[in-house]
């Protein structure tokens, strides 16, 4: 368990790391504290806190004596002269310069990681164990957007101080601002005492804008924050100030393309942690992070009159004063919402109502249109079905006529054999009685042969009822016997037992079971082949009754099939192409169908399926016959 626990303490030990970050001025100035609470936040996060910070101030602007380098160094050297350090941060090119001098004797071999440096403060070549992030600083694009921003301007004062590092920062916006010559008159502020400065920025002629660099001391020596000393500049000039550091929006600076400093610190610690996870600092170059942002205080837009459409797209804007619509936008949507919602409602109930009028009259209207529609319909299909009749009935004239002659020149010749027995020998009662018996068969004959014709010549549209298929098909076949038996072909018909009858208007299917004959029989007799008509009745399923209708003519090919029930196609050579089309009709109207089909040896199959009567689908043998 002893040694359990030491090995525990000794890995918390080496877990466990201290940095020293060193700041060249002191680390509570706005800027300076910026890049110490991004640095040590970094290092918290990654470490899981487990790290220990040291920070120092070299304060080089407070004191200026020959020995204060001297009495750092032996301070330092006292101070951490028992401590363990991982890594030292040096902010600031002072900060380093001091460390590369003194870090044989102070802390030798430690590692070190800069940053807030530019590159020209790099003198020669850096120790391979020191790395850092370097600033890229730059102040033109800020110039180019106040010109963009108010293109009216005429003169640009650019305000700088008098330390050595405001200098150096001047020189940098000299050299970034000579491109801008011809756009605008620029002023340099540098070396004028506090008072004089304001008193000259509070004066400046009309269409000017203010570019401020830094101001750690003016003209007069004296020391300022740069912070401060912008406030100040701000709270007093007549024209707007902009700016190309994070930290100076919102102490009345317009805004510009501002260097994130809190970005800049965070790189730097990035790189700390790689060498404290065991990098070697030689192997990882320092590196120049573009860490610059289009920021702006929309206050100062607002009081100088800046339009935001003019500023860049990808600007963010602070320190935004909400309105009523900001605080309030979502009650003000909601209540906006609720009152459309109702009145919406409100409007449609009413337009609702108003459209359901409508709509009820357009409906009685539309359904009153329609059924005139269907009984033209129907009417129309009734007047072509009349008319196909008379005209089939009409080219079987001649067969009617022979058909009807036979019982008539049989009534005439039993009439005058019945007047011969009558004059030869009235008592001879018993032939007389079978002449008499003949006439009235021959009589009855006709009549019925008379009926049939009168019922297919009928106009008028019959009553649905319930009609027996194999009694309608044995009447159709009577009313065509005479036209089968002259052209000499066989029909044969194998009727279904039990059958249900079928509910329809009886002068309509006897015309369906006519147009399927007499095309079956001119199909036989023109291709000249075997003569036969077969009619099966069935029953395929509950609820059905199907007539198949075979014959042995030349047939069709099978591209044709669905074509023969098409209007005005017929492969009769004066045929009117309406007898197949006219019986399909006349099906479905029933709520049956019809289709053809091919034989295996010759001739075409008719198929057709009738619903059976809604009171009669049982099959129950009681089935009565109607025709």
């Amino acid at each position: 368990m002893a040694l359990l626990t030491v090995a525990a303490l000794s890995t918390a030990a080496e877990a466990h790391k201290s940095v020293l970050l060193v700041f060249d001025e002191d680390k509570d100035l706005p800027g300076l504290a910026l890049i110490n609470a991004s640095v040590q936040e970094v290092f918290k996060t990654a470490l899981r806190g487990d790290v220990q910070f040291y920070s120092e101030s070299l304060a080089l602007s407070q004191f200026r004596d020959q020995g204060y380098d001297d009495a750092l160094l032996d301070h330092y050297r006292r101070k951490y002269a028992g401590k363990h350090l991982d890594l030292v941060v040096a902010v600031m090119e002072p900060s380093l310069h001091f460390l590369l001098r003194h870090r044989g004797s102070l802390f030798p071999g430690l590692p070190i990681v800069f940053c807030g440096i530019d590159s020209s403060d790099i003198e020669g070549t850096l120790p391979k164990d020191v790395t850092g992030v370097l600033i890229k600083r730059t102040f033109a694009p800020t110039l180019d957007i106040a010109l963009r921003a108010q293109p009216d301007t005429r003169n640009v004062f650019v305000v700088s101080g008098t330390t050595r590092f405001d200098q150096r920062l001047l020189a940098i916006a000299r050299r970034d601002f000579e491109p801008f010559r011809d756009r605008a008159v620029i002023s340099y502020l540098a070396g004028q005492p506090m008072d004089d400065l304001l008193r000259t920025l509070s004066q400046l002629p009309p269409r000017s804008v203010i570019l401020y660099l830094t101001l750690f001391a003016d003209g007069a020596g004296h020391a300022f924050s740069p912070h401060e000393a912008l406030s100040r500049i701000a709270g007093v000039a007549n024209a707007p100030v902009y700016v190309s550091l994070d930290q100076y929006v919102g102490l009345g600076a317009v805004g510009g393309h501002a260097y994130s400093i809190a970005a800049h610190g965070r790189h730097a610690a990035e790189i700390g942690l790689r060498i404290l996870r065991g990098e070697s600092a030689s192997s990882i170059p320092a590196v120049e992070e573009d860490d610059y942002e289009n920021m702006f205080d929309w206050r100062q837009l607002k009081r100088w009159g800046i339009e935001e459409a003019r500023l860049p797209a990808d600007s963010v804007l602070s320190f935004r004063t909400p309105s009523v619509w900001d605080l309030y936008k979502w009650y003000i949507t909601a209540g906006v919402m609720l009152f459309i919602l109702q009145t919406t409602l409100v409007v449609g109930l009413l337009v609702s109502r108003a459209e359901r009028r409508r709509a009820d009259s357009a409906a009685r209207d539309s359904e009153a249109r329609r059924r005139r529609a269907e009984e033209e319909v129907q009417r129309q299909r009734d007047e072509l079905a009349h008319a196909l009749r008379v005209t089939t009935l009409g080219e079987l004239t001649a067969s009617f006529a022979h058909e009807i002659g036979q019982p008539l020149t049989a009534i005439l010749a039993n009439a005058q054999a019945a007047r011969r027995m009558l004059a030869a020998d009235p008592a001879n009662k018993t032939e007389l009685d079978e002449t008499l018996v003949d006439i009235s068969l021959d009589s009855n004959r006709a009549v019925e042969i008379i009926r049939r014709l009168r019922a297919l010549f009928r106009k008028e549209r019959a009553e649905r009822a319930a009609v027996n298929v194999n009694a309608l098909i044995d009447d159709v076949l009577a009313l065509l016997g005479t036209e089968t038996r002259a052209k000499d072909i066989a029909v044969r018909v194998e009727s279904g037992e039990n059958l249900p009858p079928v509910l329809g208007d009886p002068v309509q299917l006897r015309q369906v079971i006519l147009n399927l004959l007499v095309n079956a029989t001119e199909a036989i007799v023109a291709d000249g082949g075997p003569r036969e008509i077969r009619i099966e009745t069935r029953r395929p399923e509950a609820g059905r009754v199907a007539i198949d209708l075979r014959d042995s003519g030349a047939g069709a090919r099978e591209s044709e099939l669905e074509r023969i029930f098409e209007h005005f196609v017929s492969s009769k050579p004066h045929g009117l192409g309406m007898g197949l089309a006219i019986s399909r009709s006349i099906v479905e109207a029933h709520g049956g169908r019809i289709w053809a089909t091919r034989n295996h040896d010759r001739g075409l199959t008719l198929h057709l399926e009738l619903p059976a009567a809604p009171a009669m689908q049982r099959d129950d043998g009681e089935a009565r016959r109607r025709v």
